[in-house]
């Protein structure tokens, strides 16, 4: 059974959300912790047999505002897009939520760089964390983690370690 929209909608802000206010962005000793808030633009289903929610593919494009001064821009700039793409590895219902896990990958453009993460296996709850795989411009050599939607919040957490 298709869940509803307003429950894939639901769905792709828990694992969506954007970061929470836990930096000021500040870099010290290669540490860098980022913090914004995100608007969603609309959500596509991408279908995969057998019918049923079991396999399927959703994504959208989040965009990026600053939660406090980061970055040399203000507050409730915008700073970039995040794509967020999941599989979903179990089943959504309308009166019971979602059960199971989902496969999470994103890709993060913020001003002089792009950070691309992702997770297997996570389960449908909060917090989401995805492992920071690599970056290019400024986030060149990046490692870290980006927590989803901490506390259920509509704010991502990038906890990242720079060369």
């Amino acid at each position: 059974m298709l869940p509803r929209l307003s429950l894939v909608l639901s769905l792709v802000l828990a694992l969506a959300g954007a970061v929470a206010a836990t930096g000021d962005g500040a870099r010290g000793a290669g540490k860098l912790v980022l913090t914004f808030r995100i608007t969603q633009g609309p959500t596509f289903r991408h279908p995969h047999p057998p019918v049923g929610d079991a396999g399927d593919g959703f994504s959208t494009t989040l965009t990026l505002y600053n939660a406090a001064e980061q970055l040399d821009r203000p507050k409730n700039a915008r700073m970039g897009t995040m794509r967020f793409a999941y599989t979903l590895k179990g089943s959504c219902t309308a009166a019971g939520g979602c059960r199971g896990t989902v496969d999470i990958q994103t890709l993060t453009r913020l001003p002089g760089g792009t950070i691309a993460a992702d997770a297997n296996g996570i389960p449908i709850r909060y917090p989401f964390v995805v492992i920071v795989r690599k970056g290019t411009g400024r986030y060149a050599g990046a490692k870290g983690s980006i927590s989803i939607a901490p506390a259920g919040n509509a704010r991502n957490v990038y906890t990242l370690e720079l060369p």
